[in-house]
Formats: structure tokens, sequence, C-alpha cells
């Protein structure tokens, strides 16, 4: 039983993770709960650090592998550039120290944003990045320092990069938690810009199993796409959760946020290498999402 600590283990993906394996190994969430949701993991037999994994003492713990979740999220990038860096890449430096120092085995989760807007479809993972946001930079820069931590002091150090994740315990700024939200109160769906952005959607318990995947058979220092196999636009995201729910079809359409990506489609070639495919299309993903809402407080969500 190996003990594991998960920073940001609260949120909508860490918490997903600390479920599938608090039934063979210890758990330590690190969570400040400014994104996270202690909801997330009231069922989940694992023990809770409130703290800030910036300056949270991890040398009690000494846990055999860490995996780095927690970020400051995108949607507040533009007004916050400076958090950003604080967060996302200060934050990561200090956590590489300890793994340094005390030789522990560290898998980063990045973004699919560091690609910012290429022009390879599906693009693989060593395609020269140019982030289009704060957000995008500070988890560019993170990525930068591990993979220098490998170089350098021989880190056993992964990255994955997850794209457009959903599904259950995805309380807060999720287009497809909040397009079945809309859908649920008789809102029109909300698109900004023209709605033909594409996305390569990924189910959370895709996700999931593509993380322990790279955890179990992955290369250090390499970097991993984990994402679904098809993009679809966020017009078609309605057309779906509208035919789900079944209410009908109502968009209002309003300007696109800063740092919006066209189409992110990135390759998954290495972890189909790895054994990984995606399993769950994406309105079978929509109906569980859908299901797990319906048994949750609607009024507590923040779309």
């Amino acid at each position: 039983m190996a003990q594991i600590l998960i920073l940001g283990g609260a949120g909508f993906i860490g918490s997903n993770l600390a479920k599938r394996l608090s039934s063979s190994h210890e758990v330590h969430v690190v969570d400040d709960l400014s994104g996270g949701d202690i909801r997330n993991i009231k069922d989940v037999p694992c023990t809770f650090h409130h703290a800030d994994y910036r300056y949270f003492d991890l040398l009690p713990l000494m846990p055999h592998i860490i995996f780095h979740f927690a970020c400051q999220k995108m949607i507040y990038s533009i007004e916050e550039p400076f958090r950003d860096l604080e967060v996302n890449t200060k934050g990561t430096l200090r956590i590489l120290e300890y793994c340094r120092k005390y030789d522990v085995p560290l898998i980063y989760v990045s973004s699919g944003s560091v690609y910012g807007n290429p022009t390879v479809f599906p693009t693989p993972e060593d395609y020269p990045c140019r982030p289009e946001s704060p957000y995008g930079v500070s988890k560019w820069m993170a990525e930068e320092y591990c993979r220098l931590y490998h170089r350098m002091y021989g880190l056993d150090v992964k990255i994955v990069r997850p794209s457009s994740v959903y599904g259950p315990n995805q309380r807060r700024f999720g287009v497809v938690t909040r397009f079945i939200l809309q859908a649920l109160n008789n809102e029109p769906f909300t698109i900004e810009g023209d709605g033909n952005q594409r996305r390569a959607f990924t189910y959370v318990d895709d996700f999931i199993d593509g993380f322990l995947t790279v955890w179990l058979k992955g290369k250090s220092g390499e970097t991993y796409n984990i994402a679904g196999d098809v993009p679809y636009s966020i017009n078609e995201l309605a057309e779906i959760v509208s035919d789900v729910v079944r209410v009908p079809l109502k968009k209002i359409y309003v300007p696109r946020k800063k740092g919006d990506l066209n189409l992110t489609h990135p390759s998954i070639r290495k972890m189909e290498n790895l054994g990984w495919i995606p399993k769950v299309d994406l309105r079978e993903g929509v109906k569980q999402t859908l299901d797990w809402i319906l048994n949750e407080d609607i009024e507590s969500f923040i779309y």
C-alpha cells in the first residue's frame, strides 16, 4: 500500500482520483478549497489537510509519490496573472525542491492550454508551445522546471496534459456542467463567440484511467496528452445536451474571453502506445454527468 499525496485533491479531477485510489492506498489530500469542494471527498476514505499547498509542511507525511493537481484556475488568469505565477509556477518549484531533496516521484498535471493555437492536428506533445494566456504560460513554465529537475537531478517526474475534462464533481465553471444546469433551469445556453471553437472533451473516468496508466507505465521525464479522440464544437455540445436533457435548443451568443482557443485536439498516440484509449463518448459522458447533477443540490453550483 502506497502513501499517496494529492495536491488539489478536493478539486474536480483530484477528488475523482482520490476516490479511485482510496480503496487500495493511503491517500492524503491537500486543498485550500479555493477551487475545490469538501463535498467532493465527503465519502472518500482519505486524510484531508485544509491548507494552501505552497505552505503545507510535507515533512511529517513523507509520501511515496505526489500527484500535483493544485493550481490557479484559468478563468481568473487574465485578471490575476501574478497569482498564476505564484501558485502555478513558483508553488510547483517548491514541490520539485521537496521531491529532489527526499527523492519523491512526482506526476505534474499541466494543461493542453500550453499549446496555444497550434497549426498541427492532432497536436503531439513535442509541438512547440506558444501559450495564449497567463495561465498557459504559468503551466508551461512549471513543465519546464519539471523537465529541468529530471535532467539535472534525475528526478522521477512525469507530466500529463489534460484536455477539457468534464464529469461528476465538476461543480463550477466547466462548459458541460454549465450547459446541463442551464437546460435544467430552462435557460438558454450561453455560448462564447460563434460556438465553432472545438474541444477534445474528456470524460473524467477516462482521464483517471489515463493518469493511472502514466503512473504505472509512463516513462520518467516524458509528457503525455490525455484527451478525447474526437473534437466537438461548442455548438455541437449544446445540441447534445439539449437532446439528452430533452429541452428545446435555445442559445445566446456572447463575446469570447481573451485567451480562448480555436481548436484543441491533442494527439493521444503516446497514450495509445501505453495501452490507453478513451472509452466514453461525449453523449454518454453528458448522460452520466446529468445523472450525477440530478442527485446534487443544484442551487450550490457556480456556473
